[in-house]
């Protein structure tokens, strides 16, 4: 598994000796987070079937530059499509290339194929079909009903308006207006050409009137070999990543399916060697894959392309719940180069068990991520940034990622500041079980009883209840473990009491060691209900420690989907690293968590100089 860039883009190289190469075309959006883990894998069973592999992030996806709402996003990722085949073949010597999408994925493979049939003169050889959307109005309407119910359940005490430019946003991600137009016409079954001689459809929907199936009889009818399995483990994977499990039933029929060709031996050699230190240039920074800890953890590193202060000020980003380095939204892929342009390096981190590490597991739990092991990750990545000579390490975190800062800070790793947004635990006890969670599924989220009341004043979601939109047991059940839990509380339980000694302890610790800590919550995070069971309903035991500050903000939603809630947790971590030298500076420098901040893709010229002067 190798690092690769080409075009402005970057993804993984999964060797293997075949004839056959395949190029994985990665859905879009949340759907390309939840099932990342699924992805790789199957990368990785190709590969060792003995087909070459290339994953890749779209340009303005994941790792790779651009925006996401830059224009003509659908032709970008088919024309990104076309190049990763070109770049698989001239670094394997593959005499077939396949073509597997999933989701829009699966869409941006047909594109490519009619474009490769235009441009080169060649089909792909085959192409795999896995839940595609046939028509994109379908497609566009259950991304929109996603919102919806994100919205009405996760928060529903945060108005969200609907974009105006035609765009379509669904947790946190943005399809723009063009983008759209596009899709709103696309019929694949209405295509007029076959896109591959050979092909593979699953079908997440399977029965009377799948369209799935009605596209597996035109292709037929245009002559293609087309074999349609129904995708059973299709819901089970596109979950939220901590709680998404890999298709292994699906994943064996791709291979079986990819077997009769792909085990022959290749006649070309390799043309040209790839280098497992791909570096990314992108807008004046400079990205390098990096692995860690002896080799446990990946990682990439953003710096400023000049070189900046190259031993002042490192912020290290930990996974937010199951997700791989990149984080939600790309949130930390932007913030990244954000600082690089402000002369503050910056480190994307997979803990072991997690995304593009080397050994990352194939199953998951919640409890897995609040393990022992996780928070002894952070602390390794945050000793390797200083031994690289980096004076001041920062971590910032949400959720988990919050979690695992936490207590790799108060077991003495080298952390001079954290900022933790919608802190769940201050301490994972082995009674948690799964479902005591603060991340999971957009529309079956844990809530404050805030939350709750706020739904229930909302007539939209009455009416929805009595057409049946909405389950209200799950609901009902969670607000009545609620209340008990708070009244339970009341009765200051050993338990209880033991907790609110070790998390007071913790912020003492921290306050005695130097070490700075800015807390985030929403105002109807369940975190915040935590954070007042520990230190008071007014927060009153943490108003001694002048080191640990605590920011409420009545539009943070807890998994920072909402474009405020990125800009305000931007802001915070800008005002925390400038903190340090010039508090008073730093205060005028950039806006207020409060305010409503737009998270730049980039800092501006005058505040990253000032920053950066601030930092050294």
């Amino acid at each position: 598994m190798k690092r690769v860039a080409f075009d402005h883009c970057v993804g993984w190289l999964h060797a293997g000796p075949g004839a056959t190469g395949v190029v994985l075309c990665a859905p879009w959006g949340h759907e390309a987070m939840w099932s990342h883990r699924a992805w790789r894998h199957l990368a990785a069973d190709l590969a060792s079937a003995g087909m070459p592999v290339l994953r890749f992030d779209y340009p303005g996806c994941g790792d790779s530059a651009g925006a996401e709402d830059g224009p003509d996003r659908l032709n970008a990722c088919t024309h990104s499509i076309v190049r990763a085949a070109q770049t698989l073949r001239a670094h394997t010597g593959v005499e077939r290339v396949v073509l597997c999408g999933l989701r829009l994925g699966a869409t941006l493979a047909v594109l490519a194929a009619e474009a490769m049939a235009v441009d080169e003169g060649r089909r792909p050889d085959g192409l795999i079909l896995l839940a595609p959307p046939v028509t994109g109005r379908t497609y566009l309407r259950e991304l929109r009903a996603l919102q919806g119910s994100w919205c009405n359940n996760a928060i529903p005490d945060i108005p969200v308006a609907p974009p105006r430019d035609g765009a379509c946003e669904v947790l946190g991600y943005r399809l723009p207006s063009d983008a759209v137009a596009l899709l709103e016409s696309l019929r694949l079954e209405r295509r007029a050409t076959c896109p591959a001689p050979r092909m593979l459809l699953l079908d997440a929907w399977p029965g009377a009137g799948s369209p799935v199936a009605a596209l597996a009889g035109r292709y037929r009818a245009q002559g293609a070999q087309v074999t349609r399995f129904d995708f059973d483990e299709y819901p089970a994977m596109m979950r939220s990543a901590e709680n998404s499990s890999v298709p292994e039933q699906a994943w064996q029929q791709i291979a079986q399916w990819l077997g009769p060709t792909a085990s022959v031996a290749r006649r070309g050699e390799r043309s040209s060697p790839v280098s497992a230190d791909a570096v990314l240039r992108v807008q004046g920074t400079v990205e390098q894959p990096v692995w860690l800890d002896g080799g446990r953890q990946f990682g990439v590193l953003c710096t400023s392309d000049d070189g900046g202060d190259a031993t002042a000020t490192a912020v290290l980003f930990p996974n937010t719940g199951g997700n791989h380095h990149v984080g939600d939204c790309r949130l930390f892929v932007t913030l990244s180069r954000q600082l690089a342009h402000a002369g503050v390096a910056a480190l994307r981190l997979d803990v072991s068990a997690l995304g593009d590490s080397p050994q990352a597991a194939r199953t998951m739990r919640i409890a897995a991520l609040y393990g022992e092991q996780p928070s002894r990750d952070v602390a390794a990545a945050a000793a390797w940034l200083r031994a690289r000579g980096y004076r001041r390490v920062v971590v910032a975190g949400v959720c988990s990622g919050g979690f695992l800062a936490l207590q790799a800070a108060l077991a003495g790793a080298p952390i001079d500041g954290l900022v933790l947004a919608n802190l769940l635990k201050f301490r994972w006890d082995s009674q948690h079980d799964d479902s005591d969670r603060g991340g999971g599924d957009a529309d079956a989220q844990l809530q404050s009883t805030r939350v709750y009341l706020a739904a229930a004043r909302n007539p939209a979601q009455w009416l929805r209840l009595l057409r049946g939109e909405i389950d209200p047991w799950p609901h009902a059940a969670a607000l009545a473990r609620r209340l008990w839990s708070s009244r339970a509380g009341a009765g200051s339980t050993r338990g209880a009491d033991d907790l609110d000694a070790y998390a007071r302890e913790a912020m003492h610790s921290l306050q005695r060691r130097g070490v700075r800590v800015d807390l985030l919550y929403g105002a109807g995070d369940i975190g915040l209900l935590e954070a007042r069971a520990r230190f008071g309903r007014h927060l009153e035991a943490l108003a001694p420690l002048s080191g640990i500050r605590v920011h409420v903000l009545p539009r943070l939603d807890h998994s920072l989907f909402l474009t405020e809630s990125r800009a305000q947790f931007a802001a915070c971590l800008m005002r925390h690293l400038a903190a340090f030298d010039s508090p008073v500076e730093a205060a005028s420098q950039v806006a207020p968590a409060s305010g409503p901040t737009a998270l730049p893709t980039a800092a501006s010229p005058a505040a990253s100089r000032a920053l950066r002067q601030s930092l050294r």
